[in-house]
């Protein structure tokens, strides 16, 4: 019996050991951690990263007036060099902030010279004009996306959770004529981006004497037809003619006619059609 005693104090020993080592690890543990400074990581606040080897893994599409569309991984973006800039958080203090210029980012993507830049995220949009876009203007990590902030730029505009940049006016990229007037795919989507699920198909599946089927689509952006034509101002109308190919009013009230890009190019997309037969689209005339 005594040598039974022995062995339980034994253990009753050992035990509260480790659990004193392991008590001492934890608190060591906090209190390092408590001693981190946040600055280490993070500009102070408003999402700006300074972590060089950030990895965001989400993209962003650049559309518009640009070569073509690209969905763009956020990462890649934060490879380009990066700037230091000083923006004004309220009428007595600054702050810091690290990114990549977004005149660099669209030149590397083929977009020197533009008029406006329309910015949509989540919940919240954001136009800015040529000259409001300086070198101090810059991309910074935000989550799995991006936000935008410049030292002229209030921090109400500063916007967050970027999901497409169109691009409206410059060279880059292909317009059409509607009446003889000029437009831009920018242009056309300036006022907002729709899109339209085409190839749409049904796959079967067979799994354990059972069936299953689930519709699949591949989904295009852009403009439908119609809502180009009333953003055109031409409500009036009882014809359309896309070069030579004339459609009813009723056709394009009541159609799929929707206006997208295909290899930088702009096409008229059907949903009862793949995309190698897509028509290129030069011309819309409306009677």
């Amino acid at each position: 019996m005594q040598k039974a005693y022995k062995y339980l104090i034994a253990g009753l020993a050992i035990g509260l050991i480790v659990a004193a080592v392991g008590t001492y690890a934890i608190t060591a543990g906090q209190g390092q951690a408590n001693e981190l400074d946040c600055d280490e990581c993070h500009a102070e606040g408003h999402g700006s990263v300074i972590a060089p080897d950030i990895n965001v893994n989400g993209t962003i599409l650049l559309t518009g007036d640009s070569p073509k569309d690209e969905y763009v991984i956020v990462d890649g973006i934060f490879a380009l060099p990066q700037r230091e800039i000083i923006t004004l958080e309220s009428q007595n203090a600054s702050v810091a902030s690290r990114g990549v210029p977004v005149l660099d980012f669209l030149k590397a993507h083929g977009v020197s010279n533009f008029d406006a830049l329309v910015i949509y995220a989540d919940d919240f949009v954001l136009e800015l004009k040529r000259a409001d876009v300086t070198e101090d203007t810059i991309f910074v990590p935000k989550e799995f996306s991006l936000r935008i902030l410049g030292s002229n730029m209030p921090v109400s505009t500063w916007l967050e959770g970027i999901r497409t940049i169109d691009v409206v006016g410059g060279p880059a990229g292909d317009s059409i004529t509607v009446n003889g007037q000029e437009v831009t795919f920018g242009q056309m989507l300036e006022g907002g981006i729709q899109t339209m699920p085409v190839s749409e198909r049904t796959i079967g599946y067979i799994y354990r004497d059972s069936n299953y089927a689930y519709d699949t689509a591949f989904m295009v952006t852009g403009i439908s037809l119609k809502d180009l034509l009333f953003k055109q101002g031409l409500t009036d109308f009882n014809s359309v003619t896309i070069d030579g190919v004339s459609l009813s009013r009723n056709g394009v009230l009541t159609g799929s006619y929707f206006l997208t890009r295909n290899d930088g190019v702009i096409v008229l997309a059907t949903a009862d059609k793949n995309r190698p037969n897509w028509p290129e689209v030069k011309s819309i005339t409306v009677a």
